[in-house]
């Protein structure tokens, strides 16, 4: 499988545990509700993400410019979309 796809492939998937996740601390599943609280565990996980997926991606994807479309943009429209439908609908 083509590096690209498997980066992009992992960002989205941690993109949708870290809406979940934002969900729960802003509606409060977890005894507060915080959304600035929310907001940064989405860009803690969005940060441990990208160090897992430079493991796997090795010297492949170099350069911010392709991090920034390959993870960062995948990721961070993925969660915008996905918190504001759970916060919808959850």
């Amino acid at each position: 499988m083509d590096t690209t796809i498997k980066v992009t492939t992992i960002h989205i998937i941690a993109a949708l545990v870290a809406a979940l996740i934002s969900t729960g601390l802003s509606a409060g599943w977890f005894g507060f509700k915080n959304d600035v609280f929310a907001l940064f565990v989405a860009v803690i996980i969005l940060y441990f993400v990208g160090q897992f997926s430079q493991k796997i991606a090795g010297d492949e994807i170099s350069g911010f410019t392709q991090w920034l479309w390959d993870g960062i943009s995948p990721f961070f429209f993925t969660w915008v979309i996905a918190y504001t439908l759970f916060m919808m609908y959850l």
